[in-house]
């Protein structure tokens, strides 16, 4: 059982303010960044992963930035040279096949892929020429071309130092920081410091045609004015009657004989929408902490540490049986709860504050029921005598010091007992 005293009362807090508008102002900015953020890379994500190469991406032949190719092809078609784009895997196998007279150019070769790779090498095979501009080693390898890409190209103002149609030997381009390499017998490298070549030209092949390798760096708008790079790069592109600039992308996929997925493909971008909608809910339903408000709570006191201090308090007054008797409720309690039996503890020790508890309870033995259930409970555990325990529990009670510290060793060591603790 346990005491309960009320806490004094406490006076109600003030009403709780509404959330301030500043606040609501700043959750509605929060939401537009993020949202406006997320847009924006995801904008990003398209432009260079996505679907359609443009104004932005480097040897785009329609990027007039400094990093585009748009005056190189400009220059081949008031040249004469009949220049066409073709965008994506669609209009490359849509267009007319390349033949004799076509030279093809590759831009954003990273785009291919190991289907559109291979579809792309059997369409080109009968074309005059392959120029593919900065490829990286994967694409390299997806078009099975025995050419390493090399770190750190020749430098610019180096001389050609190879003799072709296109490239005289004194010949200076701007250099770059790739260059390439190859194994390949009857390969022409030019503008070469090393092992590392800006230009390199593998012949052609029954099952291929000429190719073209080219670190890109003396194509870009920002160059083709400087040295030699303008005539070097219109003889390598525009010396065939027909040009055919293909530009991949990402995204491209060479249609198979599978069937289709059930899962459509706009799944992702509605999962994406979905958290946003929960994110916007949670936002405006969601539960608003205000201040903090205190309640009065009862303070709860074990009983057993009312019965303790009631024991001392009386020891101190030199009422001795008053604190034998606090003291044998407490081992009352202790038993009761070890044994498993019930004892109304809180109502003895209020037995205890009536004026005449002395000369009407001390003298006589307990007459509850409970204390008896418990005496012969503890007599079956320990084997004691029912006579000695009865007198323990529910006998009379010491009124001296001497008794008192007697009855103490005795309720001390029946306890234990009990509990079969040392």
């Amino acid at each position: 059982m346990t005491t309960t005293l009320r806490a004094p009362s406490i006076a109600p807090a003030p009403p709780k303010r509404g959330t301030p508008g500043w606040i609501w102002v700043l959750v509605v900015l929060l939401v537009v960044a993020v949202v406006g953020g997320i847009g924006l890379l995801g904008v990003s994500a398209l432009t260079v992963f996505g679907a359609e190469p443009g104004p932005g991406v480097s040897y785009d032949p329609d990027n007039p930035r400094p990093q585009g190719t748009r005056a190189l092809a400009q220059v081949i078609d008031e040249q004469g040279g009949d220049l066409r784009q073709v965008r994506g895997l669609d209009e490359f196998t849509g267009a007319p096949r390349p033949g004799s007279n076509t030279t093809v150019v590759v831009s954003s070769v990273g785009a291919l892929n190991s289907g559109t790779a291979q579809q792309f090498l059997d369409r080109v095979s009968d074309a005059h020429r392959v120029i593919l501009i900065a490829p990286q080693d994967s694409a390299l390898s997806l078009l099975e071309l025995p050419v390493r890409l090399e770190y750190g190209g020749a430098p610019t103002g180096v001389l050609a130092g190879c003799t072709t149609t296109e490239i005289d030997a004194d010949d200076t381009i701007t250099g770059g920081a790739l260059g390439y390499s190859t194994s390949e017998p009857g390969a022409t490298a030019c503008f070469t410091t090393g092992s590392s070549s800006n230009v390199l030209i593998l012949p052609a092949s029954s099952t291929r045609p000429e190719i073209v390798v080219v670190s890109g760096d003396m194509l870009i708008n920002d160059n083709l004015a400087l040295r030699d790079n303008a005539g070097v790069a219109i003889r390598l592109l525009g010396n065939a009657d027909d040009v055919l600039w293909y530009v991949p992308f990402f995204t491209d996929e060479v249609a198979t004989e599978e069937e289709d997925s059930d899962i459509p493909r706009a799944i992702g971008p509605l999962i994406v929408l979905a958290v946003f909608a929960v994110l916007a809910l949670m936002l405006w339903r969601g539960r608003r902490f205000g201040a903090l408000v205190t309640e009065p709570l009862p303070a709860v006191v074990k009983a057993v540490e009312t019965t303790q201090a009631r024991g001392r308090m009386y020891h101190k007054a030199r009422a001795d049986a008053r604190s034998a008797a606090a003291l044998r409720i407490h081992t009352l309690t202790a038993l009761a709860s070890y044994l498993g039996l019930p004892y109304d503890a809180g109502r003895a020790t209020d037995e205890l504050a009536i004026p005449e508890w002395e000369t009407v309870a001390a003298q006589g033995e307990s007459a509850d029921p409970a204390v008896h259930a418990i005496i012969t409970t503890v007599v079956s555990v320990t084997g004691r005598d029912l006579a000695r325990v009865r007198a323990l529990l529910a006998g009379p009670l010491p009124t001296t010091d001497t008794g008192l510290v007697i009855f103490i060793s005795e309720l001390t060591a029946l306890e234990k007992e009990v509990r079969h603790t040392p």
